[in-house]
This record gives structure tokens, sequence and C-alpha cells, in this order.
């Protein structure tokens, strides 16, 4: 999992709603796959001097395909720090040593909960079996008012278990008395080039091949919300079409 600088503008926008301090809880330890310039023009000349960067920035770019145009990656939680955002991880292994360890299958700990403004799902739900329990916690995790960013596949096909529909995000949101806080994006192309096309909520469309939805939503109020039903068979209650 990564954040480009598309994802990354989306997330400094949500911290903006948000006075400070801020806290925010990451699925996963995300990689900050953004060039020197791309985190000066959202945050400043001097930003790239006050960050710290990965010993293993190497290895990461390799990984990524990246050796030839990035030299060094950004330690994410320093970049979040200068965003004003103080960030825990969860993760079902503490493979840096500084996750909090959690089976996001099962129903997560009380004293996870209500406790973050921002809730980041970058990519780790899709890998999950239990899509219900985890958007479950997602919810919980988050306190009212605060925001849920959500970076999905919708045709990135075996990339995890699942791809998303807008309308998954829409209906289960909006059926339980949250909000979605911006439009729904199709990201697609080269990770440092990313770009974005407008998707329908509930309506048909054709994103671009290997796509990842991007979607904000409001935590508008307390409590597991309930299982929702597609927005196209509520509009048709004899359920045809």
């Amino acid at each position: 999992m990564a954040i480009n600088s598309v994802v990354l503008d989306m997330l400094a926008k949500v911290a903006e709603k948000i006075p400070a301090p801020r806290k925010m809880l990451c699925l996963g330890y995300p990689d900050m796959l953004v060039t020197k310039a791309q985190v000066a023009a959202l945050f400043g000349n001097d930003a790239p001097d006050r960050l710290q960067y990965r010993e293993d920035s190497a290895a990461i770019l390799r990984w990524h395909n990246l050796e030839q145009q990035m030299d060094r990656v950004v330690e994410t939680r320093s970049l979040f720090a200068l965003m004003g955002i103080e960030s825990d991880f969860v993760d079902i292994a503490a493979s840096r040593g500084f996750e909090i360890v959690l089976d996001l299958n099962q129903p997560a700990p009380a004293e996870l909960l209500g406790r973050y403004d921002i809730v980041y799902d970058g990519g780790t739900m899709e890998h999950c079996f239990n899509v219900g329990q985890v958007m479950r916690n997602i919810a919980g995790f988050a306190r009212v008012g605060g925001y849920v960013i959500h970076v999905n596949p919708i045709n990135y096909y075996n990339h995890g278990f699942f791809n998303f529909n807008p309308t998954f995000y829409h209906d289960w949101y909006t059926q339980s008395g949250n909000a979605i806080a911006s439009p729904f994006y199709a990201m697609h192309g080269p990770v440092l080039a990313s770009k974005l096309v407008v998707i329908d909520a509930t309506g048909k469309f054709a994103p671009p091949e290997r796509s990842v939805l991007m979607v904000a939503a409001k935590k508008a109020r307390a409590g597991d919300p309930p299982w929702p039903m597609q927005t196209k068979y509520l509009n048709s209650p004899e359920l045809k079409g």
C-alpha cells in the first residue's frame, strides 16, 4: 500500500477541516511515494528539508519500480507530523515494530473506538475477508465529527479478495446517518502521475483500467451502522433493475 501526491492532497484537505491537534489511524503503514517537488507544491518549498527519510528507501523504490524516478522515500510518520497529524497504525503483524497488532476481521477492542479524527484505509480492506466487520471497525475507530478516507480497488483483479463499487460506500454511510464528504473518484495511471475521474455514486459507469476508488466520508453519529440495502433496490421496491 502506498500514498501518492493525489491521495496526499485528499488527506491534506480533510485534515484542514479538523482543528489541531489531529489524530489519525492508518490501516497498515503506507509507503509515501511522493517526490520532493510534489511535497514542496503541497506544503511549501522548505517542507522536504523538514522531513525524515527512510533508510530502506532503495529497497522500497525497487519494490515499486521507481528507482529511476525517485532517490529516497519520505518516512510516513514525519510527513503526517508536518501536517499536524499524530498517527497510529494497525496491522495483522508489527512488521515495523510500532504497529498495533489487530485482525480487522474481528471486532476491534473498545480502547480503539471513537479515538480518531481521521481513519485512513489506503488499500487494506480488500485483503480482509470479513468486509462487513472491517467497515464496522472503521466506523467505530472514528470519533463523531471525524472523517474516513478510503482508497480501494475498483477493477484491480486478484490484487485482493475484493473490488469495490461506489454504491458500497454510498449506501453504507448514507443509510446509517453518516455522510459522503467528497466526490467519488477513480484514480488511475502511473503512481507519480495519477489522474482522477469523477464517477457516479450509484449509477453505472465505466472506469479506466486498473483504477482505484478514492472517497472521504464523515461520521455523524455513534453506534454500529446497520447493514444497508443497495440503492438501486431501495429505489425499486419490487426489486427490479
